[in-house]
């Protein structure tokens, strides 16, 4: 899955964040995207498809996030949030007295959509042959709990972003 996110971000001499990263919490997998930053003035890139953006609307200062819309049926945020990237500070050096560079990052957390269907099947003959052994069935029950949890907080998201 390739997610290329649209960030928008206010006219003006706001802070921009220099790296997004995604984590899909589902595939527990992290993926580092083709990002197009989008200001209030400009039109949407035409060569991206639509149903592969993830929409990030950042505050006035460019530090906090507004709102943001997974345009994408094949991933759902559950999470997203801006924060300072400390290994990328760049100090110079102890007792300068100058202030360090700090670079912000944006976070988004989600779901992806499973495997295609003509695979499920198998996938499914798997896991029942899996469970049928003690230590699988504790595998698949803590399985069931986390996707369980990563569909609350998906639900409960996307309520705060209607309020």
């Amino acid at each position: 899955m390739q997610q290329s996110p649209s960030t928008t971000a206010p006219s003006g001499p706001s802070t921009v964040p220099q790296f997004v990263v995604i984590h899909d919490q589902l595939q527990q997998c992290w993926k580092h995207p083709v990002v197009h930053y989008v200001f209030d003035d400009e039109p949407f890139p035409s060569d991206v498809p639509k149903d592969s953006y993830v929409l990030v609307n950042l505050g006035e200062d460019g530090e906090s996030v507004v709102d943001v819309n997974s345009l994408s049926h094949k991933f759902q945020v559950t999470n997203c949030k801006v924060s300072s990237t400390p290994q990328m500070n760049a100090t110079t050096g102890p007792g300068s007295g100058k202030e360090s560079n700090t670079s912000l990052m944006i976070t988004i957390e989600g779901m992806s959509a499973n495997q295609p269907a003509k695979n499920r099947s198998k996938q499914y003959r798997d896991e029942f042959d899996q469970s049928s052994s003690m230590f699988g069935l504790d595998d698949l029950v803590y399985d069931f709990k986390k996707r369980n949890e990563l569909i609350r907080q998906t639900l409960l998201f996307s309520q705060n972003q209607r309020t």
